[in-house]
């Protein structure tokens, strides 16, 4: 059964796993709501505590919530609405693959598994979506230019036709 602020947070997240990043439209069907602090950990409904998360990172995650010997140690989930995710992880943009920069972020990307084939086939799939789209871009600049030219061309032969009394073309 659907959270009651099932559409709510879909909305917050733009349709869009918080963990992850995959979208309702990647996965052919809407995410589920997971508890950032678990109920068995005492978490409660309130909005901060509700993301919109794909099944795989829900059930990766499942009722982790850090004890203080794990914060001590880094071992926490980063929250994606609260956390500057970017301070803890990169993406190595070329192979697919995030890259911690912190324990945290180390921690992160293995509880929730983010590097696992389809996740890393998915951000490479994104990235040649953009490239894809960057060399289609150019093209059409080019080819407008190309048409620019080919028009000036014409006129100028036109010219040069009318100079030496020749027929139109």
């Amino acid at each position: 059964m659907a959270h009651p602020r099932h559409g709510h947070i879909r909305q917050r997240y733009n349709y869009r796993c918080g963990y992850c990043g995959v979208s309702e439209a990647d996965t052919g069907s809407e995410l589920t709501v997971d508890h950032y602090q678990p109920r068995s950990a005492n978490g409660s409904d309130d909005e901060d505590n509700l993301v919109y998360a794909c099944i795989k990172c829900n059930q990766f995650k499942g009722d982790f919530f850090p004890d203080t010997d794990d914060l001590q140690h880094g071992r926490r989930v980063l929250h994606p609405l609260r956390d500057e995710i970017s301070a803890h992880i990169r993406e190595d943009t070329p192979r697919g693959y995030l890259e911690p920069l912190t324990e945290i972020g180390r921690f992160h990307i293995a509880l929730l598994q983010l590097n696992r084939p389809a996740l890393v086939a998915h951000r490479i799939r994104q990235r040649l979506a953009i490239l894809l789209a960057e060399k289609q871009r150019l093209l059409e600049l080019e080819n407008e230019q190309l048409r620019a030219t080919i028009a000036a061309q014409e006129t100028h032969i036109a010219h040069l036709r009318r100079l030496l009394g020749l027929p139109p073309a």
